[in-house]
């Protein structure tokens, strides 16, 4: 798919499929974490698959999201995933902004495209979040290169410090701490469980729903329940 077919999201929403806070395992320090809604790409194995469908999720208002981060205690910045973020690039940068404006967060963000195609061949609004963004993990999920290494879940996605914010730390780590930061579990309202990180295995979600199948419980897709 071209990146220039990609239609962004300039409205006063985005759409969403989660959001969470404070989360340790997807970025350095706490994090709010937000996941968008809409992915083209269906990687396989891929852990929340319920994110592809552009039609579902949640809109939400930017300022209300971004009145939703600040308030957010402890935190040190914002990580964003999906669904592919790019794909809501004017958005993101919409909430980025408000949310800097009143406070010095990083911003991560994952994406299924290379680095160096967004530069080339992204959009305005893409290459303008490239801009905005500290810390970025690219390329597709691969199942059958999955490997156990920090934020990422297969080999060929770099961990590409795209500021000075996080270089340093992020070098450091890469020579001796290149590995899985684990995984958080949460409970909905309704006691169904979620989870979010990088599995260091591969088939984690599959492996996961089957053990809670046999007790009766359901993988809930949280959406801050």
């Amino acid at each position: 798919m071209s990146i220039k077919n990609l239609k962004d999201n300039s409205s006063e929403f985005l759409s969403i499929f989660r959001y969470e806070a404070p989360i340790a395992v997807l970025g350095p320090g706490l994090r709010a974490g937000i996941w968008v809604q809409g992915c083209p790409f269906t990687c396989k194995g891929c852990i929340v698959p319920e994110s592809w469908n552009t039609a579902a999720g949640e809109r939400v208002k930017i300022e209300e999201l971004a009145r939703w981060v600040l308030t957010q205690p402890d935190i040190t910045g914002i990580t964003l995933s999906g669904g592919e973020p790019m794909a809501q690039a004017a958005a993101l940068i919409q909430l980025i902004d408000t949310v800097q404006s009143e406070a010095d967060l990083g911003v991560m963000c994952y994406t299924g495209y290379v680095f160096e195609r967004l530069q080339q061949h992204g959009t305005n609004a893409q290459q303008a979040l490239l801009e905005r963004i500290d810390l970025l993990v690219d390329g597709l999920y691969v199942e059958n290169l999955h490997a156990d290494l920090l934020w990422r879940g297969s080999t060929n996605q770099r961990l590409l410090p795209l500021s000075e914010r996080h270089r340093t730390l992020i070098e450091n780590l890469e020579k001796h701490q290149d590995c899985s930061a684990g995984m958080e579990f949460f409970m909905n309202e309704s006691g169904v469980p979620s989870f979010v990180g990088v599995p260091p295995v591969a088939g984690f979600r599959r492996k996961w729903e089957e053990t809670l199948l046999k007790r009766g419980i359901i993988l809930g897709s949280s959406k801050n329940e």
